[in-house]
């Protein structure tokens, strides 16, 4: 499986359309990564596409960033895999930011059904 190593995180891409990003263990996501992980996305995907936020590590992210993650255009859907309460907790209050409300975006405690979800 193909993947993009930055900074904190790997992206992994699923499908043309479809990618996976994995935040490595302990990060604290600010502003400028978002950055970044949006210039990754600029680079792997040419249109739109959805993502899988594997939450299977645990990290924190600025409530700056976690605006500012939710304006790239090319976003289609987000699934976030959320496999433990702490996670899903975190991924609940993510998805329910006002920045947020715009996105296609739900949380599951399933990658399979995340993928699934993601690929209808």
């Amino acid at each position: 499986m193909e993947f993009f190593q930055i900074s904190f995180a790997k992206v992994y891409l699923l499908a043309a359309d479809l990618g996976e990003i994995v935040v490595d263990e302990g990060v604290d996501i600010s502003v400028a990564m978002v950055d970044e992980i949006h210039q990754c996305f600029n680079a792997i995907f040419s249109g739109s596409f959805s993502l899988l936020v594997n939450k299977r590590n645990s990290y924190s992210t600025e409530l700056e960033a976690l605006i500012k993650f939710g304006t790239h255009t090319g976003i289609d859907k987000i699934a976030v895999f959320a496999p433990n309460k702490l996670a899903k907790l975190s991924a609940d209050f993510a998805a329910d930011i006002p920045s947020s409300e715009q996105l296609n975006i739900l949380v599951f405690t399933s990658r399979e059904e995340a993928l699934a979800w993601l690929t209808q």
